[in-house]
């Protein structure tokens, strides 16, 4: 961060009433991680070791002239790379380059939003761990990706980290300038520089906009809803027509509109751009809340909505035992899993299977599962999926016709041996006068099961042998020109 100007114009805002939230925004912020955001800055900060290039490293510097300021570009890279964005690095000069992850937008692919904060640091030694100014806001936004990985938005959505800052917001300003001279359509800027000290316990926030830029002003009146919708409990401080010491000042500049989200001007760290920055002095609560607070700004704006589970494929074929079903997502989001149901007409339904789900996911996911049926003729068969919080959906059903495949079969009786009860299961491809019957070992009949003309399809009978002794007997099926026979094991 710059050197602070003075603020021409400043309100206190703070609301005690709440509007209604809106539920989308408030799972996101129910899934901001305090543990996350505390060992990623410890990371940032050279606090701990982090890994980088598949290797241990310590980033002990992030101004320009140091090696870990590269390093911590890399490390940022990979961060966007894992939650599956497309990445840029954006190299200004010979010791500068912005990283940004990328994001199309279903309906407006043209038109940005940008969620960002500079990365570097300014140090008074070779040591910068720069945990405030700006690693705070580098790990909100990092944090702000995490989480909207499995969301999408009419938007294109931007998340940068700018190198540079301290030198006089080069970074960002390469990238406005030349966002103008293409005609990018920036929609609006939300732009986070120290947001977690705090030492007074009045919680704060400055929000920087300026009228004359954009709809600036527009962004900052959303930020203020948002701390009250959500109850956030900030108190909110608009600063109009607002600082230009950060990166916010470089959208200004063209006529975009930008606002800068900052710690408490009368409450300012008083080790910024020393090796004294540290997690020493980080307040979590405050930091956690001032991510909240970006993050549903930034949701708000950009209309994002949870990725669907999307099916890209779903089948069910006839097999001689039953029905092979199986299904394929590309992504799922909050998926408790699938029911999977059966219908004769296609209307009145019957559960047959519940399938766990892969909970939240943009991997491709492979289902499947077998209904042992014994049905005839034409069935339909369909998944109903069901999220965690009680939401489902129906996916459109398949027909199968369960005698295609069927032959002339029949099956061993089962319980064998049994005691006096058993199953014999047979079927018929076609119109067939079928006769089963039960024989001893002479060959005499002992029980006539079946002797009548039947349709197409699977059967199961019943043969009580409670007059019967003990003993090995013969079950015979006789259909057209199909013929066959088992042994079965009365044992009393």
């Amino acid at each position: 961060m710059k050197k602070i100007a003075t603020v021409l114009l400043f309100v206190f805002i703070s609301f005690q009433g709440f509007a209604q939230p809106t539920p989308t925004i408030q799972n996101l912020l129910n899934q901001v991680n305090q543990d996350t955001l505390l060992h990623l800055l410890r990371q940032l900060s050279g606090n701990i070791p982090t890994v980088i290039n598949g290797a241990p490293y310590t980033i002990a510097s992030r101004h320009k002239l140091q090696p870990g300021n590269d390093m911590a570009t890399q490390w940022i890279k990979e961060k966007l790379d894992s939650y599956g964005y497309t990445t840029t690095f954006q190299t200004f000069s010979a010791t500068g380059k912005n990283i940004y992850g990328t994001k199309l937008g279903t309906t407006f692919p043209n038109k940005k939003y940008i969620i960002c904060a500079h990365m570097d640091d300014m140090p008074t030694g070779s040591l910068a761990p720069g945990a405030d100014d700006n690693g705070s806001g580098t790990i909100a936004v990092i944090e702000a990706a995490r989480l909207l990985k499995d969301y999408v938005s009419p938007y294109t959505l931007v998340y940068a980290l700018w190198d540079e800052e301290e030198q006089g917001l080069i970074g960002s300003a390469y990238y406005a300038t030349q966002a103008f001279n293409a005609g990018d359509s920036i929609m609006g800027v939300v732009n986070m520089d120290m947001i977690a000290y705090e030492s007074n316990g009045v919680l704060v926030a400055d929000v920087h906009a300026r009228a004359t830029a954009g709809n600036s002003a527009y962004l900052g009146q959303q930020m203020v809803a948002c701390n009250t919708d959500y109850g956030l409990g900030l108190t909110i401080s608009i600063k109009n027509p607002g600082s230009t010491y950060s990166d916010h000042a470089s959208f200004w500049s063209k006529g975009y509109g930008a606002i800068l989200l900052i710690e408490d001007t009368y409450d300012f760290h008083a080790f910024y751009h020393t090796v004294n920055d540290n997690m020493t002095y980080i307040n979590t609560p405050y930091f956690l809340k001032m991510t909240k607070l970006a993050l549903s700004t930034f949701a708000k704006l950009t209309e994002v909505q949870p990725i669907p589970v999307e099916l890209v494929m779903f089948n069910a074929e006839a097999a001689n035992d039953g029905v092979n079903i199986s299904w394929a997502t590309a992504s799922e989001l909050n998926n408790r899993g699938f029911d999977i149901e059966r219908s004769q007409d296609g209307t009145t339904w019957q559960n047959v299977a519940f399938v766990s789900g892969k909970g939240t996911t943009t991997e491709t996911n492979y289902y499947s599962y077998k209904d042992k049926f014994n049905g005839n003729g034409t069935y339909y068969y369909r998944i109903v999926q069901r999220d965690f919080d009680g939401t489902e959906k129906a996916y459109s059903a398949v027909q199968v016709n369960l005698n295609v495949l069927m032959i002339y079969s029949l099956e061993q009786n089962y319980p064998n041996p049994f005691n006096p009860v058993t199953l014999i299961s047979y079927s018929v491809p076609q119109l067939s006068n079928v006769r089963i019957a039960v024989y001893n070992l002479l060959g005499e009949q002992v029980a006539l099961l079946v002797d009548e003309v039947k349709d197409a399809g699977k059967y199961q009978i019943t043969f009580d042998a409670s007059g019967l002794n003990s003993g090995v007997y013969v079950y015979r099926m006789e259909g057209n020109n199909f013929r066959d026979g088992k042994k079965l094991v009365l044992m009393k």
